[in-house]
């Protein structure tokens, strides 16, 4: 994938998810961003962006337009920790750990294999967090070997 988004697991103040949300709009505006991600795209829902707005409380159409007006990242966290739900650091926490650690199910483990091809067959999905799958899947994790 290229150019390369960043991965999940970067925070940007308090917020993970975050950067790779600004990267995601920034290259869409370019008409660069991979079709996969066009439909989820600060959509609401279980989407990693949806689940994001959701815990921020904010709007994604706002959060779009305020990315597009900042010139770097500290003026999109400005407005983020401006307008987002207020929330304690131990909130913050433990929301990040619980993303940072989630894992699929069987059925989703079965639908994202059928999304991404790619990873072999004998890649457990159910015993990856999935930011580690989605960091394999844009290349920054390797793809364990069959053993």
């Amino acid at each position: 994938m290229s150019p390369k988004l960043r991965s999940p697991y970067e925070k940007l103040g308090r917020y993970i998810l975050l950067p790779r949300i600004i990267d995601k709009v920034r290259l869409h505006t370019q008409g660069l961003l991979p079709t996969a991600y066009h439909n989820n795209l600060l959509k609401g829902g279980f989407t990693l962006d949806g689940q994001f707005l959701t815990w921020t409380g904010l709007d994604g159409s706002q959060l779009r337009e305020t990315i597009l007006n900042s010139e770097c990242d500290d003026g999109v966290l400005a407005w983020v920790e401006s307008k987002s739900a207020k929330k304690t650091e131990m909130e913050h926490a433990q929301w990040m750990k619980a993303f940072q650690t989630y894992r699929l199910s069987q059925m989703l483990a079965r639908r994202f294999r059928k999304q991404y091809p790619e990873i072999p067959s004998h890649v457990d999905l159910t015993a990856m967090s999935l930011f580690d799958l989605i960091d394999m899947d844009e290349g920054r994790l390797p793809i364990p070997d069959a053993s």
